[in-house]
């Protein structure tokens, strides 16, 4: 029997292996767990998801209805339902982990520095309400240049004191449940709880008078320097209008004057914030980036005069006036047809591109996924199974489950029949033990219905948790049609003989 390579291994989900070099990580989440409360006990949607999210790529995440998919994009943009709870882990942006952020905080951050699109674009828009007052809506609300320069001062010092106070406000609330609320938690479980509550109390009270102390120190600052800003616009209004009201009250040449006083204050004003007029071209200049045509004309229509693919432009449009640093696209092709999907994706692309964004791209779908990942994480069952360059998982395949994707959808060259994957996947309310997949999977050893396995390190960007990658286990070949279709694939690209 040929002999297996010895693999090294990763402790994720609290590691995801080496960032490089060349790469900025702007989003990291780390064993991150939800759970939903039914009627029938918890649902496990989503159990260890780690990824790091590069500056300027395209992270696929792919896998089929209820991997969890979704579920992770919502907690990082915190629009979970009620009945929904972080179990664990951590979603880390610009300082704060976004797992512990307040509803009222996280305005600062959904809609203005990540941005979302979602499948139906017909459900995320206002029937009854204009195009353009749904795109000019947020910036005008937001618009307040002052209050932003403001919040942008003492941001750091505000993060610093949220994120203390949360953390002891959750150590609180954990042993209140525990001692009060819930009859099932043991006389030691509900002692071990209180004893952390009362040392992170310890801990952190000092923390937050002293994050206090200083917030409020940054407050102070920031309000003699944004009154300074305010001053400085107010001095260079009064000193331009000054001659245009003197020749105003003039009479002389009137119109002209009248005209150059409206002109001024219009500048004013936008110093101070966002006007109708200022917001109105922006989504003017938005709407003609991605592709709707007569953007002057479709401005005062509602959503029922558009077709499908013109209605995800406007999505994407409204999701493009803050200028995010990440977009999410939540399967945003799914309810298009295939040549909309195309321009779709292609606009997408485009976009990010000219806009230095970073996307977070779901979908089921691994013919969209090889036009627009950079990197592609596979999840099955609430976990990532295998993560790596899109060249990695295309071409280099390590997981059972990824090679079922691949088996499984058309393709022109090959000549194998389809391989379709038995069963369904397992029911989340109770979890298996091991390996999700191994139900399913011609290729399940033993080990796989008693213990999950490690997350084996195939190369620096490539990671696959699979026990076949163990050195103790026998060699497991990939399905003939997989193996043929990288072969095809190489030959194409002039890549192989």
């Amino acid at each position: 029997m040929e002999q297996q390579k010895a693999l090294g291994t990763i402790n994720y989900p609290f590691e995801v292996g080496p960032v490089p070099a060349d790469k900025k990580v702007v989003l990291s989440v780390r064993d991150l767990a939800i759970s939903f409360n039914t009627d029938d006990g918890f649902v496990r949607a989503v159990r260890g998801v780690a990824f790091d999210l590069y500056k300027g790529e395209t992270l696929c995440i792919v896998g089929e209805s209820g991997s969890g998919k979704s579920v992770t994009s919502k907690t990082i943009m915190g629009i979970l339902p009620a009945t929904a709870h972080i179990d664990s882990g951590s979603i880390n942006y610009e300082g704060e982990d976004l797992t512990k952020i307040a509803e009222d905080d996280f305005h600062r951050i959904r809609g203005t520095k990540i941005g979302m699109i979602f499948q139906d674009p017909l459900s995320s828009l206002n029937p009854i309400m204009k195009i353009g007052k749904q795109i000019t809506e947020v910036m005008i609300i937001n618009g307040d240049h002052l209050k932003r320069r403001f919040d942008d001062l003492i941001s750091l010092e505000m993060i610093k004191y949220k994120n203390d106070a949360q953390l002891l406000s959750i150590a609180k609330n954990d042993a209140r449940f525990a001692t009060k609320r819930h009859h099932k938690f043991t006389a030691e479980q509900k002692e071990t709880a209180l004893a952390f509550y009362h040392s992170e109390k310890a801990r952190l009270l000092p923390l937050i008078q002293k994050d206090k102390a200083d917030l409020n120190a940054a407050k102070k600052k920031a309000k003699i320097e944004v009154a300074k800003l305010k001053g400085e616009i107010e001095a260079r209004h009064a000193k331009l209008q000054t001659p245009i009201i003197k020749n105003l009250l003039s009479f002389h040449d009137f119109g002209k004057n009248y005209a150059d006083f409206i002109t001024e204050r219009r500048r004013y004003v936008s110093e101070l914030r966002v006007t109708r007029k200022e917001a109105k071209m922006r989504a003017l200049r938005v709407m003609q980036e991605v592709g709707i045509p007569e953007p002057e004309r479709r401005f005062n229509q509602y959503p029922f005069e558009f077709s499908g693919g013109m209605r995800q432009r406007i999505v994407i449009a409204i999701a493009l006036t803050a200028d995010p640093d990440i977009l999410i696209c939540d399967e945003p092709t799914t309810a298009l047809d295939v040549t909309i999907q195309a321009q779709i994706l292609e606009l997408i692309n485009k976009l990010k591109v000219a806009r230095h964004m970073s996307v977070i791209f779901i979908t089921h779908d691994l013919g969209v996924v090889a036009n627009m990942g950079d990197r592609v994480a596979v999840m099955y069952s609430g976990k990532i199974v295998e993560f790596g360059t899109a060249n990695d998982v295309f071409y280099a395949p390590a997981h059972p489950y990824t090679w079922a994707l691949l088996s499984s959808i058309p393709d022109v060259d090959s000549k194998e029949r389809l391989d379709a994957i038995p069963g369904t996947p397992p029911n989340m309310l109770f979890p298996p033990k091991g390996d999700a997949f191994a139900l399913r999977s011609k290729y399940a050893l033993g080990i796989d219905f008693k213990e999950e396995p490690k997350m084996f390190e195939l190369s620096p960007t490539h990671f696959a948790a699979s026990w076949l990658l163990d050195a103790r286990a026998p060699m497991a070949v990939m399905p003939k049609i997989v193996s043929n279709r990288i072969a095809n694939s190489l030959r194409k690209a002039g890549l192989s003989k």
